[in-house]
C-alpha cells in the first residue's frame, strides 16, 4: 500500500510539474473605459456663510454600435 501510494503520488507530481511548465496562461482582455463620471464643485456662499455644493454625473452607455441607427430623412416618407 505505501509502494503504490508513494508512485501515485509521484506521478501526480510528474504531471503537475510539466502542466505547469507547459501551460501558458490567455492575457487578460483590456480594461472597458468607465462609463460613470462625476466632479463636485464647492462654492462659499457668501450671504449665508455656508457652502454650496454642486455635483455633475455623467453616464454614457453605448448600446449599439456606432452607425446602426440613422437619423431622420430630410424629407418625409409619405410625400
Amino acid at each position: 500500500m505505501c509502494i503504490g501510494m508513494g508512485v501515485f503520488v509521484m506521478h501526480m507530481a510528474v504531471f503537475m510539474i510539466t502542466m505547469r511548465l507547459t501551460f501558458h496562461p490567455q492575457p487578460m482582455p483590456p480594461k472597458p473605459k468607465p462609463t460613470f463620471k462625476m466632479a463636485e464643485e464647492i462654492v462659499p456662499d457668501l450671504e449665508g456663510g455656508g457652502r454650496i455644493v454642486n455635483r455633475e454625473f455623467t453616464v454614457t452607455t453605448r448600446l449599439a454600435p456606432e452607425g446602426t441607427y440613422k437619423g431622420r430623412p430630410e424629407k418625409p416618407v409619405t410625400e
